[in-house]
């Protein structure tokens, strides 16, 4: 097998080895909770919203409306979540935890405590909260230019 030298390959390569690797290794850690890492990102967004609709969660989450809609379901299904008329907009559906998908945030939290400290391990505070810094500019710099290009 030939190795590449990691300081050779361009940025975008970059991410896409480092969320491969996390992206599996959280799978793993979310599979004794039955959710994946997606699901996993919906219960935390509503646990911090309390109540969204479905097309406000797929934007902050940026997933298409087909891909939520099918997650959704499957979540209601297994009881993570609930659906239920808005008050105000009947046409809308709020999403809401049920005790179920309540009971998982502290594992969901738990896991991504597990997963930086692996991602993180051996660097100082100072360095991750470089880290921290610099993906927090580089999602702004990417949904900016997103915006942009729509306009």
């Amino acid at each position: 097998m030939i190795q590449c030298d990691m300081k050779e390959i361009p940025i975008l390569g970059l991410i896409g080895i480092v969320s491969h690797g996390a992206v599996n290794t959280a799978r793993g850690m979310y599979r004794e909770f039955d959710l994946n890492r997606s699901q996993a990102s919906v219960l935390f967004m509503l646990h911090q919203q309390d109540s969204m609709s479905q097309k406000e969660l797929a934007a902050k989450l940026n997933i298409t409306a087909p891909s939520i809609t099918s997650m959704i379901q499957k979540m209601e299904r297994d009881q993570y979540i609930t659906r239920e008329p808005d008050r105000h907009d009947q046409r809308v559906m709020r999403l809401t935890l049920t005790e179920k998908g309540k009971s998982c945030i502290q594992a969901v939290k738990d896991v991504a405590d597990r997963m930086e400290d692996i991602m993180l391990q051996g660097m100082s505070l100072e360095e991750k909260l470089l880290f921290r810094r610099l993906l927090i500019q580089t999602g702004e710099n990417l949904m900016n230019h997103e915006r942009k290009e729509k306009e």
